[in-house]
């Protein structure tokens, strides 16, 4: 056996040289492992941001270039409640504003409705998620909880965006509005994302099972709206509903909204306490998704 290798044949080996290997003594290249399989749980982070990002950049695409009017309707559709809203509680039901927020009713309302909008709809366009992307799940090594999570990511960040315009175009008109609210209202939001998310995945897995649960949440959140102080003051709630809208946590958000950007208010403990409610809705929504989720693949 040739000495320079110990795996070599004398000569009679598969290899060149006598050996296993050819003319040097190395092993064959070990298998290497499929792309989701890399450094475990970092690797398929690493692996699977691009995918991540694809996701992200398929629904912006979805949102922009979806029809004639995607382009715009994004901003339009919000600017069209937001007109609606103004001339019903603000013209013909004259809902007064609190003094500490000022005294344009407009400003009020959009600080208010325009993050509820963006919750409203994260969840709502979340419940057909998966079944719009059933392909994209099976065929590729993207976790399914990334796809309503894309949802929720795409519309705050567009609706963010969108009222902070908004804001600037209010102070520049000069109504009374604090450009600092839109750096402090940022856990409001936080908050608001994190139930969002918490229920989107919920929904996502239950409209599989029950078609028609996408219907219903439509119906559900513009009653919700109304039990919220988004249309009018804390101070004008009757004393016999006013606990039960005070029970209503969207309540304390939307408070916490008006305080930031119409009263300039700072950081407050409320902030604490609301994205923490929010952070255990989005771990029992994950929860939920991971017991359920595999075990509807044949439904998609």
């Amino acid at each position: 056996m040739n000495a320079a290798c110990p795996l070599s044949l004398g000569g009679r080996g598969l290899g060149r040289g006598g050996s296993l290997y050819g003319n040097e003594c190395h092993p064959p290249p070990l298998p290497q492992p499929l792309p989701h399989e890399v450094g475990g749980e970092q690797g398929r982070f690493r692996v699977l941001n691009p995918l991540f990002r694809a996701l992200v950049e398929r629904e912006l695409k979805n949102r922009f270039l979806g029809g004639v009017l995607s382009p715009v309707w994004w901003l339009a559709q919000p600017l069209l409640t937001l007109g609606v809203y103004a001339l019903v509680f603000g013209l013909f039901m004259r809902s007064p504003v609190p003094a500490k927020y000022g005294d344009s009713f407009v400003a009020y309302l959009a600080v208010g409705l325009w993050p509820w909008l963006a919750f409203a709809e994260s969840v709502t366009r979340s419940a057909t998620a998966l079944i719009s992307q059933s392909a994209l799940i099976t065929k590729t090594a993207l976790p399914r909880a990334w796809v309503p999570l894309s949802v929720v990511l795409v519309t705050f960040a567009l609706n963010w965006l969108a009222l902070t315009v908004i804001v600037l175009l209010f102070k520049l008109m000069g109504f009374s509005v604090h450009l600092s609210g839109i750096l402090f209202s940022l856990p409001t939001w936080l908050a608001l994302g994190f139930t969002a998310m918490g229920l989107a995945w919920i929904v996502s897995t239950a409209q599989i099972l029950v078609r028609d649960i996408e219907g219903m949440l439509g119906p559900l959140f513009m009653l919700l709206s109304f039990v919220c102080g988004i249309q009018y003051g804390l101070d004008s709630i009757p004393a016999a509903w006013r606990d039960a809208v005070l029970a209503n946590p969207f309540t304390h958000a939307i408070a916490r909204l008006h305080d930031t950007y119409l009263a300039g208010a700072g950081p407050a403990l409320a902030d604490a306490w609301l994205l923490a409610g929010a952070a255990l809705v989005a771990l029992l929504g994950y929860a939920f998704f991971r017991r359920v989720a595999p075990h509807v693949d044949d439904y998609l």
